[in-house]
């Protein structure tokens, strides 16, 4: 079984390949570098730079590297937070992005 990861070259993204890899997994990433950085994928890891919505490229990986699954980081997440005028606790929906250069 291989998981294809898009993003996988960015923060939350290698950290998945990481994850999947230690899981026994196999993995090959997608990334258009554009947030991410080809250091930060695993030696060993295939890397493929592109855009996600290219169709014939993404046909082309799934083909190549058997893949039986896609998995791409999640671009929100909810970040608990207590709010000191009504002493309750609440939850905000954060956008999940790269800092500028």
């Amino acid at each position: 079984m291989t998981i294809l990861v898009t993003g996988g070259a960015g923060y939350i993204g290698s950290h998945m390949v990481h994850t999947l890899l230690d899981a026994g997994e196999s993995v090959v990433v997608l990334d258009n570098l554009s947030t991410g950085f080809d250091w930060a994928v695993p030696k060993g890891v295939p890397l493929v730079v592109g855009d996600t919505g290219d169709q014939a490229l993404a046909a082309s990986i799934i083909a190549e590297h058997r893949v039986d699954s896609i998995r791409r980081p999640p671009r929100y997440t909810e970040i608990p937070f207590r709010s000191r005028s009504t002493r309750t606790t609440r939850r905000c929906r954060c956008r999940l992005t790269a800092p500028p250069n």
